[in-house]
């Protein structure tokens, strides 16, 4: 039975995904400049780090399905080869991360590593596709003028139009400004992900561009609306959080107020939660 998800570490340690420092624990909770020593893991603080755990993690839970679909008289050999396998990658994460329980998921993590978790989790489920949204002038100015924030506003325009279409989708995804330096398009726009069916990506693609790229001038390969599935979930949850840092404090100097610069719904937060400590207490396994 083929095992998928077998990652190679180098696949996911990407320098250019790498968040700096301040990055890392800024915001992540009251205790944030408590030594983690008292916590007893290491923190997974970078999407590097993050990507090569929670892949691994996720080939164990396949390893697991696929462990729980065999017999265990008729397919000896194959349930000894499985968790061999799986005894042999626990070892060596622990041996990569460290054993002992992460640091606490709301008082350590700081946003962008949060926004990590839930942008990779929902890159893993089925119909998961990733967008990326160039906003027309009109829709980024009132966006960045929403008293919500621009990050809430743009989220229920999202909302809106699915809803119209008759899809209703989990939803994250990261604001950022472009450094180019043209006035011909707006610098802001969107990274993120939903799920959608493939048959349905190039309606729904027109449909979020006249609802927020209706005057958008694309200019070589940079389409108003770029629906496609994800191609590594690590390296496009990495990608979006990039720049999180310093999209929150350019969005803090034009509005004079602290916005985030993240928008995702309440049960996907729940979930990155979740998945976060699944992959907790298996780095904790003696």
């Amino acid at each position: 039975m083929p095992i998928k998800n077998q990652s190679s570490l180098t696949d996911t340690l990407c320098p250019q995904h790498e968040i700096s420092g301040q990055a890392s624990h800024a915001g992540a909770g009251v205790n944030a400049k408590i030594g983690c020593s008292k916590q007893g893991g290491r923190p997974l603080s970078t999407p590097a780090r993050a990507g090569v755990v929670a892949n691994f993690h996720l080939s164990h839970a396949e390893r697991v399905v696929a462990i729980g679909e065999l017999h265990i008289d008729l397919d000896r050999d194959q349930l000894e080869a499985l968790l061999s396998t799986d005894a042999f990658i626990l070892k060596l994460m622990q041996s990569y991360q460290g054993t002992g329980e992460l640091p606490d998921w709301a008082k350590f993590v700081s946003p962008a590593m949060k926004q990590y978790f839930r942008l990779h989790l929902l890159c893993t489920k089925p119909d998961a596709k990733t967008v990326t949204i160039r906003l027309d002038h009109n829709s980024a100015e009132a966006a960045l003028a929403a008293q919500r924030g621009p990050a809430n506003h743009l989220a229920e325009i999202i909302k809106r139009t699915l809803k119209k279409l008759g899809i209703e989708t989990d939803l994250a995804f990261n604001l950022e400004f472009n450094h180019t330096g043209s006035t011909e398009n707006h610098p802001l726009h969107i990274h993120g992900a939903f799920c959608i069916p493939d048959v349905r990506v190039a309606e729904v693609s027109e449909a979020l561009r006249r609802a927020l790229a209706l005057g958008y001038r694309q200019r070589y390969t940079n389409l108003a609306v770029h629906i496609e599935k994800p191609r590594s979930a690590h390296w496009w949850a990495a990608y979006c959080v990039k720049e999180y840092t310093v999209t929150a404090s350019r969005l803090e100097a034009e509005r004079r107020q602290k916005k985030r610069p993240d928008y995702s719904l309440q049960s996907l937060t729940q979930e990155a939660k979740a998945f976060y400590e699944e992959i907790s207490a298996w780095l904790n396994i003696k």
